[in-house]
């Protein structure tokens, strides 16, 4: 087992134990997925850490899949020359507040937890450090690769849906005004499309609909673990001159649903706060049976940070931690995509790290992800080199 060098007040198995501990059904907007915030939070009470939980809806696989068939609907609502049903619908829903929300699938509520660790120093404009971890599952009976071009069809086909809608709308204004007039076999053609759009939807619901739920383990209960044991040991030994932000996300699996309401409702004030040309991301996801660092994404492979990841190599090296550095043709659909994309919009130079075991993601969202997969080593060892790469990088700042 890997020593935790200087640090011990912490149990070395206590990062397998919170594993083992959530190692049930989290699913967004599920009992599952309350039980683990009362955990982390119970957890932070017994450091005396101050936590947040912000709530916010989302719209869930079922919500989807009725605004498809709205969608199509209104497309043969259109083809037929049906506005006076389209004008009725939307008089009736704005009629007052109660049919503007009326809704037959409500969205589903999930929310955020957050706790801070100030540094011993304040300063104006000090920088920051972001440790972000999803707390929710996702089960599935079919294999992770399957699920992805599955959704990856299912985004094609609801884009393609909208698309209609709009060449429609268009070509019934020229149909009007005798320029371009609509062959009466368009119904027909409709028809055939509109039936597989229905059959591909089919899977999702055998996506959805699961009684054999993943516990999670590696995906996302070990990186829970880490930084519930991070928070710990910067409450008892904070940086000098950076805070560090702890962020649990829920829904990340429904899309990075949590990391997109925090970094909405909470970025610019950051970047008020905060210089975010100092500051840092890191998103842990995925800590199994090695620790895994993406280093560059993408075709003409981006590199994430300019050389944070060199600090966290040489740190690893100099604790004798085995770490894979990668390279990645596409990236993780993860919580840091969100925060590079507020931080590319605000122009700001926010160095991002993940850390990711691509490898595993032949066992997540199935019964095969079990806390057995998750080496109590590698999540010892990726929490002891978060913690002494940023006391390096504290060091530095001016």
């Amino acid at each position: 087992m890997i020593p935790i060098s200087n640090l011990l007040l912490i149990d070395e198995l206590s990062t397998i134990e919170h594993v083992k501990s959530l190692s049930f059904n989290r699913s967004a907007a599920s009992t599952g997925e309350t039980q683990a915030r009362m955990y982390i939070e119970k957890e932070l009470a017994k450091e005396q850490i101050d936590s947040k939980v912000e709530y916010f809806s989302w719209a869930g696989a079922t919500r989807i899949l009725m605004r498809m068939s709205y969608l199509i609907i209104i497309i043969y609502l259109l083809i037929s020359r049906l506005f006076l049903v389209l004008i009725v619908y939307y008089v009736i829903k704005h009629l007052s507040e109660r049919t503007r929300n009326l809704s037959l699938i409500k969205k589903e509520q999930s929310k955020n937890i957050l706790a801070e660790v100030l540094a011993n120093e304040e300063s104006q404009k000090r920088p920051l450090v972001i440790f972000s971890a999803h707390y929710d599952s996702i089960s599935a009976n079919i294999s992770y690769r399957v699920q992805w071009l599955i959704f990856l069809i299912y985004k094609i086909l609801i884009g393609f849906y909208v698309f209609l809608i709009v060449v429609f709308s268009a070509w019934l204004t020229l149909d009007f005004l005798l320029i371009f007039l609509i062959p009466e076999d368009i119904i027909i053609i409709i028809s055939y499309l509109s039936l597989i759009g229905i059959v591909l939807s089919i899977p999702i619901l055998y996506l959805v609909f699961n009684e054999s739920p993943s516990s999670g383990s590696i995906d996302n209960a070990s990186g829970v673990s880490i930084l519930i044991e991070l928070s710990k040991l910067f409450q008892r030994n904070p940086l000098e001159k950076t805070d560090i932000l702890f962020l649990w996300p829920g829904a990340e699996e429904w899309g990075l649903k949590g990391s997109k309401k925090f970094c909405k409702k909470h970025f610019n004030y950051l970047d008020q706060k905060y210089d975010l040309n100092r500051s840092i991301l890191i998103n842990i996801d995925m800590v199994g049976s090695y620790i895994g660092l993406i280093d560059r994404v993408g075709l003409f492979r981006r590199r994430f940070n300019h050389n944070l990841n060199d600090v966290i190599e040489t740190t690893a090296r100099n604790l004798n931690i085995p770490l894979i550095r990668y390279n990645k043709l596409i990236e993780p659909n993860s919580d840091h995509k969100i925060f590079r994309k507020y931080a590319k919009r605000a122009k700001k130079k926010l160095q991002i790290v993940c850390f990711h075991s691509h490898k595993d993601t032949k066992y997540i969202h199935s019964t095969k992800d079990t806390p057995e997969k998750c080496s109590v080593e590698n999540l010892n060892g990726c929490l002891n080199i978060c913690y002494q790469a940023l006391r390096s990088v504290d060091l530095r700042v001016e």
